[in-house]
């Protein structure tokens, strides 16, 4: 009988290294319970296209604090109210981190508040946006563009419904919701019929589909490195943080130049401008806070 190609004994010799030393070093370290990885892949191809239900199926095995291997990450998955109130709540600060996955840089140049690491600067961020946030709700300032958008999506549902038709209300939602935002940080409405508009609201819903889903990319880095359907969908998410980016530094542009000593603070960005003209604590970190003005 034909004897096994020199590949396969290498490969069983590798796999065998790897549950040896994966075995070795989790006693080591005292890390939580979970099931071996493979080598390159971990365990990422065990996850499927539903994910949060093998999550369940791990931590019928190995309980509700287990650990399992991206490609070459560690993640320690928490299941249940207790583990995850004990994480993120009372011990706040070692969870609010963000691994340095690619697809997170791109996100504003990697300074995102949402997708950025914990550090003084995050904290600094994080506090003005609050304070921000709220003084704009002690002036009522999301009042009129709530108002605004609940009238308008009233008269859309209401003339789209005329004669009993059934009509999906979600489209209108979204561009609802969008337009809050976008007259709460950029002091500007848009039609429900803009085309531009649209065009990103659509593109912001992509961003929350792939960030949602998680990136292959971000745990798998050498998928960038030839031709797959992966890269190509990171290729495609960055150009599109490269579009929300330019949409967003255009109206910073506009209301720097825009705004005069003494105005009144039409929105939030109006708001983020006059902070950046005052004297911080962290003044080194003044730059990177306001991204736009880069």
């Amino acid at each position: 009988s034909p004897k096994p190609h020199p590949a396969v004994y290498w490969t069983v010799a590798l796999v065998f290294k790897q549950l040896l030393a994966h075995k070795r070093l989790r006693r080591r370290r005292l890390e939580p319970p979970g099931p071996f990885p493979w080598p390159l892949l971990g365990n990422a191809a065990q996850l499927g296209s539903a994910p949060h239900l093998a999550f369940g199926r791990l931590a019928a095995t190995y309980g509700n604090v287990f650990q399992l291997r991206l490609g070459s990450w560690p993640v320690v998955v928490l299941s249940g109210e207790r583990a995850i109130r004990e994480a993120l709540i009372r011990q706040g600060a070692a969870f609010a981190g963000r691994p340095r996955f690619p697809s997170f840089q791109l996100v504003s140049g990697g300074r995102s508040l949402a997708f950025g690491g914990y550090s003084e600067l995050w904290k600094l961020q994080r506090r003005l946006a609050h304070s921000t946030m709220r003084a704009f709700s002690a002036r009522r300032l999301l009042e009129e563009p709530l108002l605004a958008e609940a009238r308008t999506v009233v008269w859309l549902l209401a003339g789209a419904c005329a004669g009993g038709a059934f009509v999906d209300p979600s489209r209108s939602l979204v561009v609802a919701v969008a337009n809050v935002m976008s007259a709460l940080c950029f002091g500007r409405r848009y039609s429900h019929a803009d085309a531009e508009f649209r065009r990103l609201v659509g593109r912001n819903e992509q961003f929350g589909r792939t960030v949602g889903a998680g990136s292959l990319v971000d745990v798998l880095p050498w998928l960038q490195c030839f031709p797959n359907p992966v890269r190509s969908a990171f290729r495609a998410f960055r150009a599109l943080n490269h579009e929300f980016y330019s949409f967003v530094r255009q109206k910073f542009e506009w209301h720097q130049s825009s705004l005069r000593p003494g105005d009144t603070v039409r929105d939030l960005m109006d708001a983020f401008i006059r902070l950046q003209q005052v004297p911080l604590k962290h003044s080194s970190n003044r730059r990177s806070f306001f991204v736009c003005g880069r």
